[in-house]
């Protein structure tokens, strides 16, 4: 069976995929809180391979694994606990700058 226009199903137009517009000089502003919430991603997920990575050395046998395996889901954890402390503080320093209605 041929396609023609007349059998090809009916599409939408969506637009652009992206905005056309004309790279500029200005400074993009920094959004603190999705920088901070990406990492707080993206380490999660070092501090959950490096807790599997320790169970499966202590899995293995032969004794204890060197220190180095042992604590090293602890630079992930305190990434996590400063940037968890500050992901959980937006939402009531959120509240404490609005103007209060009275």
């Amino acid at each position: 069976m041929v396609m023609t226009n007349e059998t090809l199903p009916m599409r939408r137009n969506l637009g652009p995929r992206y905005p056309l517009q004309a790279p500029s000089s200005e400074e993009v502003p920094l959004n603190w809180n999705k920088w901070v919430r990406q990492t707080h991603r993206w380490v999660a997920i070092v501090f959950t391979v490096t807790v599997i990575a320790n169970f499966v050395a202590l899995g293995r046998g032969g004794g204890m694994p060197p220190p180095w395996v042992t604590y090293s889901p602890l630079p992930p954890l305190a990434l996590l606990l400063f940037t968890g402390l500050y992901l959980f503080v937006l939402p009531y320093a959120a509240r404490w700058r609005s103007p209060r209605i009275r």
